[in-house]
């Protein structure tokens, strides 16, 4: 043949499918041999015809066969190789069958159940302060809810949609069972918000049911995001913090929602500056940006209360109150053109 024909094996590994280390292996096995290998360079090319050969082999490969099987199916005749093929497929069979038996009863022994009871208007209230933080994108099922994240001693809720994130915090007592992180869907959520429950309410948190009281639910069936180290990045050590800018929750709503717009008008953004003395807005100077609608959420999630406001890593804003829930709202700067 001539070389002019044949690929190179970086050519025949794109062809094929195959990576340039799983050929050398291949070769050195009997199963993919080199149409030529200069005798100078150790340099091998291939022919275009071992092309479906090795994708034969890919494919094979690629469900864990046994390299003594894949050899003997590409050599045998046709029968032959669909029986090697065959019974290849029914150890997998097997061993998913074993191993789907083993995960059942893993489950059954975490399937364990935590409850704790909680003042009613106190948890509508906290769920109230993170509602505005759920997220909606398709790609992030993990954010459609909020976080019930429970220790022997506190119930932590959590919403983010990546550009905010909320926490709110309770003090329980009576917790049974071990601590547990479960998404609670927002359906469930703004259900109970509806509600005019007073009194205790018992929550009850598994990994397939979720209750709040007499509502139910399934949990969102995802891993939430790790909120305590977004905290810790931006230089927050939890939702307390005694250093900032203070103001009135009523006073820096009505300035955000008055101020002008940012970077040349743009009225969805807002500009927000801090110093020990001043909270600054609309002056460009010594200002970030902020979504307008985020921001005027966040203020508004507290009700009347004084707010401490503070700067984090990369212009983070942290938004708490002074005395009332423990609570706190952290928004991420928007970049603006230029």
């Amino acid at each position: 043949m001539h070389h002019a024909t044949l690929l190179t094996v970086g050519a025949f590994a794109r062809a094929s499918g195959l990576p340039v280390s799983a050929l050398r292996y291949y070769d050195a096995a009997g199963l993919l041999r080199p149409a030529h290998v200069d005798p100078a360079t150790g340099y091998r090319r291939y022919a275009p015809e071992q092309v479906e050969r090795a994708r034969l082999v890919a494919r094979m490969r690629r469900t864990g066969m046994p390299v003594a099987d894949i050899a003997r199916a590409i050599t045998a005749d046709p029968v032959t190789a669909r029986r090697v093929v065959d019974a290849h497929q029914r150890r997998l069979e097997a061993e998913l069958e074993a191993a789907n038996a083993q995960l059942a009863e893993a489950r059954e022994l975490l399937s364990v159940t935590t409850n704790l009871a909680v003042d009613a208007v106190a948890l509508r209230s906290a769920l109230g302060a993170v509602r505005h933080a759920v997220g909606e994108q398709a790609g992030w099922p993990a954010l459609h809810g909020v976080l019930f994240d429970v220790d022997s001693t506190t119930l932590r809720l959590v919403a983010t949609d990546r550009h905010r994130l909320a926490v709110s915090a309770l003090t329980v007592v009576g917790v049974e069972g071990p601590p547990v992180r479960v998404i609670v869907p927002v359906a469930v959520v703004d259900a109970f918000l509806d509600r005019a429950e007073t009194g205790q309410v018992e929550v009850s948190l598994t990994a397939d049911r979720v209750t709040l009281g007499s509502l139910h639910g399934t949990p969102v069936d995802a891993l939430y995001p790790d909120y305590e180290a977004v905290l810790a990045v931006h230089g927050f050590r939890g939702t307390r913090e005694k250093v900032g800018t203070t103001v009135t929750a009523p006073d820096l709503l009505f300035r955000v929602e008055t101020a002008n717009g940012a970077d040349a008008g743009r009225r969805d953004l807002v500009l927000l500056g801090l110093d020990p003395a001043e909270l600054h807005i609309g002056d460009a100077r010594g200002t970030v940006a902020f979504d307008r609608q985020f921001l005027a959420d966040a203020v508004r999630s507290f009700g009347d209360v004084d707010l401490l406001l503070t700067a984090g890593e990369r212009d983070t804003l942290r938004l708490a109150a002074v005395h009332g829930p423990d609570a706190v709202v952290l928004l991420m700067p928007v970049r603006l053109a230029g």
